[in-house]
């Protein structure tokens, strides 16, 4: 409604606790979803979340613009679950060695005890660069961890390298076989055969672009250590 007296038009409070209350309803909503999801399995029904908060299907998606706009919200939450979970483990703290379990695990422990929302995360279907929210996602990761890993190479006094493609490559790797694993309904090893490999790889790939660089470091090397050289 406008001022008459030639003010700033006056907020109705009505229409902002509407507002309010939808956007809180939609959160609770997406929950529910998450919840449906982890539960039930990644290709869940509009109509079992409508009957899971007791609403009718009609009234569910007067909150969403349509079922895109349902499922682009749950995956954020999704994204920002897993995210939770990894921006902690993208730091250099102690051995190399401790680095790299730190990151390889994160990312397989989310997945195993969330592997329903990591198949709705549709993670096999993006490739990093193409625009997707889950894409998205994995190439930041890649670059966090070229960042740490630039700046452990000028420490050691190598000012260029070709360390973002390493990093993009090493978070594909990863993202990969992880995701071939948790599908797989034979798997061939176990979970924590899996991690093992997983950090050799991610190891030996560190490694050998080091040695290409001229740089030979033992994977008992403290991180900090290195910087302070």
């Amino acid at each position: 409604m406008a001022d008459r007296t030639g003010g700033k038009p006056q907020t109705d409070g009505r229409s902002t606790r509407w507002t309010e209350h939808k956007a809180q309803r939609q959160v609770e909503l997406v929950d529910a979803a998450v919840a449906l999801i982890e539960a039930e399995g990644a290709h869940f029904r509009v109509q079992r979340l409508a009957e899971e908060v007791g609403l009718p299907r009609s009234v569910l998606y007067r909150h969403f613009k349509d079922r895109a706009a349902l499922d682009e919200l749950i995956r954020r939450r999704v994204v920002q679950s897993f995210m939770r979970r990894m921006e902690p483990t993208l730091s250099f703290d102690g051995t190399i060695e401790e680095a790299v379990h730190r990151v390889v695990g994160a990312h397989l422990d989310w997945v195993a005890q969330h592997p329903r929302l990591y198949a709705y995360m549709g993670v096999g279907e993006h490739a990093m660069g193409d625009g997707s929210l889950v894409a998205d996602t994995k190439t930041a990761i890649a670059l966090m961890l070229s960042e740490r890993f630039g700046d452990v190479l000028k420490a050691l006094g190598v000012a260029e390298a070709p360390i973002r493609s390493v990093a993009v490559g090493i978070v594909g790797f990863v993202d990969t076989a992880v995701n071939q694993w948790v599908r797989d309904p034979q798997r061939e090893q176990s979970e924590d055969a899996l991690r093992a490999m997983l950090c050799r790889s991610v190891w030996a790939v560190l490694d050998a672009t080091l040695r290409d660089l001229g740089v030979e470091l033992s994977p008992q090397q403290r991180v900090a250590d290195l910087k302070g050289a």
